[in-house]
């Protein structure tokens, strides 16, 4: 986003990204919460809480990795 100089705003690269660390804890959270909710219907004793929190964590980490390969793109 340009400011009134015509130049870029100092801005604009830290707040692409100020989202990222929001994203990894809710994609974590999430993925933890489904594998407790899958660990109380199979009666395991938490390995379903582990395995969806390191999905969420992967699955997490992959977006920022694509974000971060191609900085040139929107999001969509």
């Amino acid at each position: 986003m340009p400011d009134r100089n015509g130049g870029q705003n100092r801005w604009s690269g830290p707040l692409r990204y100020a989202g990222a660390g929001i994203e990894l804890a809710a994609a974590v959270g999430l993925g933890a919460l489904a594998g407790q909710w899958v660990d109380r219907k199979t009666g395991a004793a938490g390995i379903f809480t582990i395995v969806g929190a390191m999905l969420g964590f992967g699955a997490s980490l992959y977006a920022l990795v694509r974000a971060l390969r191609d900085p040139g793109s929107n999001g969509s």
